[in-house]
């Protein structure tokens, strides 16, 4: 009767365990949403990177833990067969004691099954925190190629700008005045064309301004402007031009 109560314990604190393990794994997931609705710059999203792969880390941890867990209980299995062949030899209530020891057989294995599908499910989350890393790095890297485009495009103006310095002629004023409009008019909203593009849409990549596609979401027109690809709310990303 000890051991069961002390198999019991155990079990509780498996059980408890998992509870902890659960709002941990909910915990990481809200984390995780909450980072993509950021609105950060590349420094942002290296830091968050970061951040979730040490948690991911964790997770595998405790995926570890669980599985040494199950491993244990079927040890436990095993030693209760064993011991309910010894009472059935030695003791005359052989068959109440069998039966309890078959109850409680059936209750580990029900718990071990409970286990194994929680294992499951957390490996399907770490498998999708792993394709937000992939997201994450791909942000990551066109953050990257759009500030190499900037810097490609400051070179090349300041290129201009001593250019004109030196000649100072009218058509070349004239020139870059024009090329400045054009610039202006491709940073404006292809819907608006009044307010800058400041937003992008993940499944086009495609840009305009924060009011026009928030007036999209608002009336449930979720199309793209430009395109007509659907998206959502979670698909509206923060750009700095």
């Amino acid at each position: 009767m000890e051991a069961r109560r002390e198999w019991g314990a155990e079990e509780d604190e498996e059980v408890y365990n998992y509870t902890f393990l659960i709002s941990f794994l909910l915990s990481v997931w809200q984390l995780v949403s909450e980072s993509v609705k950021t609105k950060h710059a590349q420094s942002s999203l290296l830091f968050e990177k970061q951040a979730i792969s040490k948690q991911l880390q964790q997770v595998k941890a405790s995926l570890d833990y669980y599985k040494q867990n199950i491993a244990r209980n079927e040890e436990q299995m095993k030693a209760s067969l064993t011991q309910a062949a010894k009472i059935s030899l030695e003791n005359r209530h052989v068959s109440i004691k069998t039966e309890n020891a078959k109850l409680e057989l059936a209750d580990a294995e029900k718990e071990l099954k409970w286990l194994r599908s929680a294992v499951d499910s957390s490996e399907k989350e770490y498998e999708q925190n792993q394709r937000k890393m992939v997201q994450l790095r791909k942000e990551l890297e066109d953050k990257r190629a759009e500030r190499k485009k900037i810097e490609e495009e400051f070179v090349e103006w300041n290129s201009k700008v001593t250019e004109m310095s030196s000649e100072n002629t009218v058509a070349t004023i004239q020139r870059l005045q024009d090329e400045i409009k054009e610039c202006k008019a491709i940073l404006k909203c292809g819907v608006c064309f009044d307010r800058p593009k400041e937003v992008v849409i993940t499944k086009c990549y495609h840009l305009f301004c924060y009011p026009c596609i928030q007036r999209n979401l608002e009336i449930r027109h979720r199309k793209c402007p430009g395109c007509g690809t659907p998206f959502g709310q979670n698909d509206v990303r923060e750009v700095k031009i």
